[in-house]
């Protein structure tokens, strides 16, 4: 999800602030277009980096797929927009209520979206050839292979699994 969005901000001439886990993930992110990108593992308060890089702002937009609300709430801008993609474990973090309520940011959760906006979407990957990322492919009799490799982190794009 986090690839598709750059690639949809950068059809739209987004400037975009990606965040990751590994300086070799960084490097493929900036080949994918972004703009500047940070590695939280480097720099844990990356909200604090994100408003540097926007002149004290804030993003406008924060595609939150981890499910880091509060980090996200922190560094999205005063009355901008955080979408709730997704989370990477069953627990989420706790949610500082005086975080949201200072943020003054609209957080909306994203599952899906209507017929109309899926018939957008499939345009905008048309006219733009827009394209998954694909790290790796697995046949099937490695599908036990292919799960484990997604789940230790470092796939960079989709897992596929071929028949």
């Amino acid at each position: 999800m986090s690839l598709f969005a750059l690639q949809f901000a950068k059809t739209l001439d987004a400037r975009v602030i990606a965040t990751t886990s590994s300086p070799g993930k960084a490097a493929r992110l900036l080949g994918l277009g972004a703009d500047e990108v940070i590695d939280y593992r480097a720099v844990p308060d990356w909200p604090a980096r994100v408003r540097e890089l926007t002149g004290g702002q804030g993003a406008d937009r924060v595609i939150d797929v981890a499910g880091l609300l509060d980090q996200s709430l922190k560094a999205v801008a005063v009355a901008g927009h955080v979408a709730c993609v997704g989370f990477v474990s069953d627990t989420a973090p706790p949610l500082d209520g005086r975080t949201l309520f200072a943020s003054g940011a609209t957080v909306r959760a994203v599952a899906v979206g209507s017929r109309a906006q899926f018939l957008a979407m499939n345009r905008a990957i048309e006219v733009n050839d827009l394209r998954p990322v694909i790290d790796r492919m697995f046949p099937f009799e490695r599908a036990h292979d292919a799960y484990r490799y997604y789940a230790s982190g470092e796939a960079f794009g989709k897992v596929v699994i071929t028949i």
